[in-house]
């Protein structure tokens, strides 16, 4: 089952949608440069659950996310995300690829030595490219037994770039997105 943002959304919508990313980018990189370290020395979570607060017109909603960033310049390369969804019983996955991705190619994912599940660009703006699909149970149990989450795309000039996202810590921010 196929997550459609472009359909999801209506065009304002997916303007903010879009604007939330820049965003979750910035505060989840500033959340992990301010996040304190265990005590025990053990390393500090990679996926980080955000929450909008409740107010009268909107429930509180959380999302897990990871940023991977470039070591040299500290620029977003990649954010994951993972969000509830409507009509998406296990959430949704969504990409926020960096600018420069070969559109026509799409994406894929996989997870370990899994098999790849291609995820086709549903959109772009001034912040980078989009691709988004429900979870299926599958691909949950993966995510949850995995070590890492490989997201595979070509560049412009059609060479191909695959980014490991760390599945350490995945299953507890997703637990506490609850449903």
């Amino acid at each position: 089952m196929r997550l459609d943002i472009r359909h999801a959304l209506s065009a304002s919508r997916l303007a903010v949608f879009a604007g939330l990313f820049v965003t979750a980018s910035l505060g989840a990189a500033a959340a992990q440069d301010a996040a304190p370290k265990p005590a025990d020395g053990a390393a500090a979570p990679n996926w980080i659950v955000q929450c909008s607060e409740a107010t009268d017109k909107a429930p509180k909603r959380c999302r897990a996310l990871q940023n991977i960033v470039m070591q040299e310049g500290g620029q977003r390369l990649l954010t994951v995300v993972v969000e509830p969804r409507e009509g998406a019983p296990n959430h949704a996955l969504v990409l926020a690829l960096p600018h420069g991705v070969f559109l026509p190619a799409g994406t894929q994912i996989r997870v370990d030595e899994g098999e790849p599940v291609a995820m086709a660009i549903q959109t772009s703006d001034a912040n980078g490219a989009y691709a988004g699909a429900a979870i299926s149970d599958e691909l949950l149990a993966s995510l949850k037994k995995g070590q890492r989450l490989i997201v595979a795309f070509k560049t412009a000039q059609q060479q191909d770039l695959a980014i490991p996202v760390t599945l350490i810590g995945f299953t507890s921010a997703y637990g506490q997105l609850g449903g």
